[in-house]
Order: C-alpha cells, then structure tokens, then sequence
C-alpha cells in the first residue's frame, strides 16, 4: 500500500459539514464479544457529530451540544477571517498540512481498533469511535473552509475541483474504513466462536467475514491511489504559485 499522503506537513485549520463532512456511522448492535464470555457489544449508533455516541448516557449532552455548538460557530468565524488573508499558495500549503493531520487521525483510529482486538475490551472501542468522529469533523471542515475561500475570493475553480475530489475521496475511505472495522470486529467474534465448539456453518460465517475483511481492505487501497493522485495534482499546483 503506497500510502503517500500520510507523510505531508504538520496541521492546522472549519466549515461546512453536512454536505461534505466525515462522521463515522456504524450500526453494530447486533455484535457479540464471545470471547472471555462477553456479552452485547456497545458499539454507537450513527454519529452525527463528535459527542452523539454519549448523548444517551449524558443527561447534560444537550446542554454541551448546544455549548460546542456555539464554540464550532465562533471556531468557524475565526478561521474564516485568518484564511482570507492568506495567499492562494499558503492556502494550498494549510489544506495539505491538514490533510497530513488526518493521516495521522487514521493512524491512531485504527491502531485504537488493533488494541480492542488483542485484548478483547470491546467496550473500548466506542470510544476510539467517538475520537475519531471528532478529529475528522474538524479537518474536512477545516479543507471546506480552505475549499470556499479560494473559490470565493480567488476565483480558482481548478483547486475548489481538487479539494472537492479530495473531499469526496475521503469520504469514500473513512466509511469503508468503518465497515472494514465493523467486518474485522465481526471475524473475530466468530473466530472465537470457531475455536470452540463449531459447526461447517459456522467455519463457512468465518470464511466468509475473513473475504469481506480482504474485499474492503483492497477497496481502502484504492481510495488511497485516489487520493495520492489527487494530492499529486496539488503538490504540482502549489508549486506553480510559488514560481
């Protein structure tokens, strides 16, 4: 896997969430930690934003939603103004050095699931969730804010295009990712249920969990040369404006 865009800048850097922003949505109620002898896996509902996965067990959860919302719309104002003093090249260097941030997003997103496999805490993974949710909200509001500035105050529809394939691109991986996750947690349940006392049907569930891990992690793969082509495009355009 050439992963290149995980090796870019340092971050930074709000805006328009619903129409092309990262939430990570798993329905896994009807997962089973067999395991140790675990019961009903915790796993959130769909989340709409960072704090919906605790709403339910948070009888203040609306008092801080209505509070981050308030400080997201103030967030939002602030970057706003810093970006449209910014240059088309410095904002192409903020919108790489973001997405250099995801990348790393990614990283801890999936090694927080490599950790709830190998020791089995299952109940951790909400958590894990939830973290992620919130980081990825953040940085494609954070590329959509750099995305309307340089349409609306440099007129470059060529870079809004690019963001915009980015954006879509990474939409794209962050819920296969999701369902790769879901699908690994899932194979592993049954592989405990494999172990022990099994029946064909069962080895045939586990077979069939162990393709499906594979068939989405070669999708996630090309999401990933997607993407490295697209930041590619991008590289050559911030080059361009600093001749």
């Amino acid at each position: 896997l050439r992963d290149e865009h995980q090796r870019d800048v340092p971050a930074k850097v709000v805006q328009e969430r619903k129409d092309m922003g990262q939430t990570i949505d798993l329905d896994a109620s009807d997962l089973q930690w067999t395991k140790m002898g675990q019961g009903q896996c915790p796993c959130p509902p769909p989340a709409e934003d960072a704090v919906s996965a605790a709403a339910e067990a948070d009888p203040d959860a609306q008092e801080k939603r209505k509070a981050l919302e308030e400080q997201r719309k103030k967030n939002e104002a602030e970057l706003r103004a810093k970006l449209d003093n910014m240059s088309v090249s410095e904002l192409l260097k903020a919108a790489m050095s973001a997405q250099s941030e995801r990348t790393l997003t990614y990283k801890t997103y999936d090694g927080g699931l490599d950790t709830v496999l190998s020791t089995g805490n299952i109940t951790a993974y909400p958590g894990v969730v939830a973290a992620a949710t919130a980081s990825f909200a953040v940085l494609s509001d954070t590329i959509n804010a750099i995305r309307k500035s340089l349409l609306e105050k440099h007129h470059r529809k060529d870079l809004d295009r690019l963001l915009g394939d980015l954006q879509r691109h990474e939409k794209e991986k962050l819920s296969t990712t999701a369902a790769w996750h879901l699908e690994r947690i899932r194979e592993k349940n049954e592989a405990a249920i494999v172990n022990g006392a099994s029946t064909s049907a069962d080895t045939r569930v586990h077979n069939m969990l162990q393709e499906g891990v594979t068939t989405l992690r070669s999708k996630i793969e090309e999401l990933v040369e997607a993407i490295n082509e697209t930041l590619e495009e991008l590289r050559y355009a911030a080059l361009e404006e600093e001749e």
